[in-house]
């Protein structure tokens, strides 16, 4: 499919051995894996949108820049899991992923989909994690933006794929090569051309209330909040093992460890992880996943789709 829209500004990472060039969309970028067909003409020129006339008219829009938000605002039309395209990006991703990168690209997701707010329907999976390099909440984000950029770069030869299709199909990767459930999304996301606000991450040292009512605001339950927090089973959280994916997380956090006086176990987590097991109702369901990792699995990836879906804007005429 041929694209007359696809503008993109080129972004250096600095790295030990050198830097290395990122392709950062430049404006709401669509991704080619979605249904719309762009007609390519010179900016003077009107760019006509056509469909069946059953179910549509004409759409003639003036000017180039008016095309993308318009098109976002259009229901969705998502290319499901399963084409040639979903699976072109799953090769890709797992010829740079490996276990030990696994975690920095998870949180890829978390930290690209948090910024939603069900109020006002801004933030969300839009890929601009990308412009949000330089936080304080996303350090050490770069290295993983990095790995994917190189899977991106092969994909974008063959068919453009936006950034926040890439992130959110890497993160369902990066669960599954670490022994996770196999998780499946769709495509067609556009990525953005701003950052989203900042301070709409949940802070670390909220407690279970602030916790609840952070992911209140983006249109997650209290279970759905601690199925996601699972996804700190992997990393330098200290909750087993680094890169095994399983429910060892909600069996540690019933142990306690960093009640311990001092050395490593006071080390593990971080204080709203703790806060959890403190909240009754977080608790109710820590003690479900601690005893079935078959649960946490189901729930987990029924919350990981949900949470990759937020805020999405897709082509779709």
């Amino acid at each position: 499919m041929r694209l007359g829209v696809s503008v993109s500004v080129r972004c250096s990472i600095g790295t030990a051995s050198g830097n290395t060039q990122t392709d950062y969309p430049a404006k709401f970028q669509r991704s080619s894996f979605s249904t719309a067909n762009f007609l390519p003409d010179n900016a003077s020129s009107a760019v006509s949108i056509s469909s069946s006339s059953s179910r549509r008219g004409l759409i003639r829009i003036a000017t180039l820049p008016c095309l993308l938000p318009l098109i976002g605002c259009l229901p969705a039309n998502a290319m499901q899991p399963g084409s040639k395209e979903y699976l072109l990006i799953k090769e890709e991703v797992r010829k740079v992923l490996s276990k030990g990168k696994a975690a920095g690209v998870l949180r890829l997701v978390f930290h690209d989909a948090g910024t939603f707010d069900i109020d006002d329907s801004t933030g969300g999976m839009n890929g601009s994690i990308v412009y949000e390099l330089e936080r304080p909440e996303n350090a050490g984000l770069k290295k993983s933006v990095k790995v994917l950029q190189k899977a991106k770069t092969q994909i974008d030869a063959i068919q453009p794929v936006s950034w926040a299709d890439m992130i959110a199909v890497a993160g369902a990767e990066a669960v599954e090569v670490c022994g996770g459930p196999p998780i499946q999304v769709s495509l067609g996301r556009l990525d953005t051309l701003v950052p989203d606000p900042e301070g709409r991450l949940p802070e670390e040292s909220l407690n279970a209330s602030g916790l609840k009512k952070c992911f209140q605001s983006k249109g997650f339950s209290t279970q759905e909040l601690v199925a996601l927090s699972g996804a700190h089973t992997i990393g330098s959280k200290g909750f087993g093992s680094p890169i095994s994916f399983d429910n060892s997380y909600y069996k540690v956090l019933l142990e306690k460890p960093w009640t311990s006086s001092g050395g490593m176990p006071s080390m593990i987590g971080l204080p709203s992880d703790h806060a959890l097991v403190e909240d009754d109702e977080c608790l109710r369901w820590i003690k479900k996943y601690a005893d079935s990792e078959n649960l946490f699995f189901e729930d987990f990836k029924n919350a990981y789709v949900k949470l990759v879906n937020s805020g999405v804007r897709r082509n779709s005429l």
